[in-house]
């Protein structure tokens, strides 16, 4: 098959697993479809992103909002995922809301909800800019669908009122402060580069194919004791005929949208191990009456 056969197929992979436009495909200077464009300090960043928005109820995030599902709720809003050299691209409907669940809050007893370091740095009328401190790495927010006629000042309303629940007498503001806070700083272990740290930034830019295209909610869970390889779980529904973990290894590995360098050891259809590099994630995909019964594979 020729190079250009390859990079077409590419393109319509693309489209059809991820939702990237066409005309909004990363590329090459040569044209090359690229999907993984992120710099090491971007790739912390994805990482970090991703452990995130990739939890639920049952498995939530330690900076998760306490009192609602703000992190694990963000993937029913995007619309594309576009990773650049310098810059994680998150297109969707609803920039000011997206940025106002992301940016952290300190609550009165001290937890921090958002992401620690996350920092507002200004917006146009249609773009929301955020700059991670202790990273240097930028995460903008795009609003896809706004109007001709939307105004820099109807985006500042709209972000005025999207973060008024940040002034509750209960939170704190932290995403306007200069620096880095001390209970910021004590969650430092998140944008700790890790083995698995180009592996997760990744699966970061091929979460669309998870959620939308696969219709599956996986939750990032620590490693199993004894174990050093972190997990990807998630239910599965046999009426649904949701993809398993072998079909999620093999599509991250041998698809038109495969991880470069990435492969998959399965383990049995509900398990396996994807390897890139000196990094590893375990997938693990389990019916939940089979959990319930203590027969959970993961």
């Amino acid at each position: 098959m020729s190079p250009h056969t390859n990079d077409l197929a590419t393109r319509r992979a693309c489209e059809e697993l991820l939702y990237i436009d066409a005309r909004a495909t990363p590329r090459t200077r040569s044209g090359r479809v690229q999907l993984d464009w992120a710099t090491p300090t971007q790739q912390i960043l994805q990482a970090m992103l991703i452990t995130c928005l990739m939890s639920s109820s049952k498995a939530p995030h330690p900076v998760e909002h306490p009192n609602k599902r703000c992190l694990s709720s963000i993937q029913g809003y995007l619309n594309m995922i576009l990773s650049r050299p310098d810059v994680l691209e998150v297109h969707t409907n609803t920039a000011c809301r997206i940025a106002s669940r992301l940016m952290p809050v300190r609550y009165d007893d001290g937890h921090i909800a958002g992401i620690p370091g996350l920092r507002f740095l200004d917006h146009t009328r249609r773009r929301v800019r955020l700059l991670h401190l202790p990273t240097g790495a930028r995460l903008d927010l795009i609003d896809s669908h706004t109007s001709s006629w939307f105004t820099d000042r109807d985006m500042r309303r709209t972000f005025q009122q999207e973060t008024r629940w940040h002034d509750d007498p209960q939170m704190q503001r932290l995403w306007d402060r200069p620096a880095l806070t001390q209970e910021e700083a004590a969650h430092a272990e998140l944008w700790a580069p890790r083995p698995c740290t180009p592996l997760r930034s990744a699966i970061m830019t091929r979460a669309m194919s998870f959620w939308y295209k696969n219709d599956i909610y996986p939750d990032w869970m620590p490693p199993l004791p004894g174990t050093r390889h972190p997990r990807l779980v998630w239910d599965i529904d046999p009426e649904d005929q949701q993809p398993r973990a072998a079909q999620i290894g093999t599509l991250l590995t041998t698809s038109p949208i495969a991880i470069p360098g990435a492969v998959f050891h399965e383990q049995g259809t509900d398990d396996g191990l994807l390897v890139l590099g000196t990094g590893s994630v375990r997938l693990a995909s389990a019916d939940p009456t089979a959990r319930a019964l203590g027969r959970d594979p993961s």
